[in-house]
């Protein structure tokens, strides 16, 4: 493919993955441009050029023009960049605005929740992530799993244009040798505390309120259990934080926001992990605890059992049966040697079919620009 393509992707630029994805590009020497309407705050986005919708247009500031003024605003950018290549991220709605300004050559990305859940939740957001999936324009399309192909499909795109790409997620971090068991330590935990680890957010969707139920029953039968979440955003904290105290969990559990750079550890030092979610797609949180050698209790749901099956990386259970997860949390707990065989083979699994992401998408853009070049 050409050195150096100038490549525009259009999503939210406040997104841990949407950086990702622009991070990868950047450090293989691609011009990256992203256009959103919020900024990265962690500084991932340093050194890439940010257009920030407010700028392209001011009046875009005001809701109730951003519809009609948001494609001229997209093309006119498009026209300054000249890219090779225009990414969106997310159908709704990033992809529906990219879409409806005509940019191309164009790859999109739909992304878990927005085309699983959010496209079907009235006609309206159906129309528009129909308009987003712009089969008559995109020359390809990139997913992280089977189900959010099937939902892209459901949608309108073609099959034939799909790639299988996890650029969201940065496995090559993450390892058991990272474990460093003082850090619970430091949280005055004892020698012998079995970690629980939960990595999702606050949001109605991320089961948590289940979670802290089973816990709180599993650690009635085996005292050494402790809860650590690294949730970092959401708008249920004070909902969690209630039923914390409800249950009188606050001596055996953390909650911290965790910088980036220290992820790896975390995870690694746990014993197992749990997540809930009603909806996902191949999530980084699951695909790095797999990298780390760590075993997992899973909520069935979209996707996740692509990646974990019971009793191949960790049990598989109703996302809002409490009793489940409790027996669950148990088996783990109780059983050193199957955590370890679970974590071995989540190692073992993620490493296999994880590839080279950069790599990939590099290989999608050379086809679309094939595909896009004149007779």
């Amino acid at each position: 493919m050409p050195d150096g393509l100038r490549i525009l992707g259009i999503g939210d630029a406040k997104s841990r993955h949407f950086a990702r994805w622009a991070r990868r590009l950047a450090d293989k020497g691609h011009e990256v441009h992203v256009a959103s309407g919020r900024v990265n705050p962690r500084g991932e986005l340093d050194g890439i050029q940010v257009h920030r919708f407010q700028e392209l247009d001011p009046l875009l500031r005001v809701p109730v023009l951003r519809r009609f003024r948001m494609a001229p605003a997209l093309a006119k950018l498009a026209r300054r960049v000249q890219p090779d290549v225009v990414h969106s991220h997310y159908l709704l709605p990033y992809g529906y605005w990219t879409a409806r300004a005509g940019l191309g050559p164009l790859v999109v990305s739909p992304w878990g929740k927005d085309a699983i859940v959010d496209a079907w939740q009235s006609p309206g957001a159906e129309e528009r992530a129909r308009v987003a999936i712009a089969p008559e324009r995109a020359l390809a399309y990139v997913v992280n799993s089977q189900a959010l192909e099937d939902a892209a499909v459901r949608l309108g795109a073609d099959r034939a244009k799909f790639h299988r790409i996890f650029w969201h997620a940065r496995i090559d971090a993450y390892s058991p040798e990272r474990a460093d068991r003082s850090r619970w330590q430091a949280l005055g935990w004892p020698d012998d505390a079995i970690v629980c680890l939960s990595l999702r957010n606050f949001r109605p969707y991320t089961n948590l309120d289940v979670l802290l139920r089973a816990f709180a029953a599993a650690r009635q039968e085996v005292p050494e259990l402790r809860l650590f979440s690294s949730a970092g955003g959401g708008w249920t904290r004070s909902e969690f934080e209630q039923l914390v105290s409800e249950l009188g969990l606050e001596p055996y559990m953390a909650v911290q926001d965790v910088p980036a750079v220290a992820l790896p550890s975390v995870t690694a030092s746990a014993d197992f992990a749990v997540t809930l979610a009603d909806v996902d797609s191949s999530p980084a949180s699951l695909l790095e605890t797999m990298a780390s050698g760590v075993p997992l209790v899973v909520g069935r749901a979209p996707s996740m059992e692509e990646w974990i099956q019971q009793g191949e990386g960790g049990e598989v259970v109703e996302r809002r049966d409490v009793e489940a997860v409790t027996t669950a949390i148990l088996r783990l707990a109780r059983d050193p040697a199957l955590r370890r065989r679970y974590g071995q083979r989540n190692l073992r699994e993620v490493h296999v079919r994880f590839g080279d992401p950069t790599a990939q998408l590099e290989q999608v853009y050379a086809e679309v620009l094939d595909v896009n070049r004149p007779e």
